[in-house]
């Protein structure tokens, strides 16, 4: 019989993704996220920034209105969207593409990691719309979110000219 009185950390996963292929899609609330960083090795995860998008809603060039086709290039069609940063990090324009997502029939997960800063504000915001929202208490969570979700790593190599 196992012992259960002290138990370790377990991790659940699932070895065999429910539907094939997935499109997962991670953004990145800030340019630098090290959580985003460590994950790049993954070849079928889309990789985005907010900055982006939040460039995309504050060009001059909307005027009253954005464009409709800018704004479905930007979104793109993934399955699951996760959207990756700290607490304490902007996510004022990210929560619209968060809800536009949702209005779509996409998942949307947000992995929020602690800072320094005593705020809720990036939780708070994204919370509405998020299907699943972790809080982790280390780093790491989200490249265990990509490989449960079914992403597949490839090969890391530089190419020199």
């Amino acid at each position: 019989m196992p012992d259960y009185q002290n138990p370790s950390e377990v991790r659940y996963r699932i070895r065999t993704s429910n539907s094939s292929p997935r499109r997962i899609r991670v953004i990145a609330l800030t340019d630098n996220d090290p959580e985003v960083e460590n994950c790049r090795g993954y070849v079928d995860v889309e990789f985005s920034k907010a900055s982006d998008f939040a460039e995309l809603l504050q060009c001059p060039d909307a005027g009253p209105g954005l464009s409709p086709d800018a704004l479905d290039r930007w979104l793109g069609l993934p399955d699951t969207v996760v959207i990756s940063g700290r607490e304490g990090d902007d996510a004022q324009a990210i929560a619209v593409a968060a809800k536009m997502y949702c209005m779509n029939g996409v998942t949307v997960s947000v992995v929020i990691s602690p800072s320094g800063k005593k705020s809720n504000s990036t939780a708070d915001m994204l919370r509405p719309c998020s299907a699943m929202m972790v809080l982790p208490a280390k780093s790491g969570y989200l490249d265990d979110l990509l490989s449960a979700l079914g992403a597949q790593q490839g090969e890391w190599f530089e190419t020199r000219h």
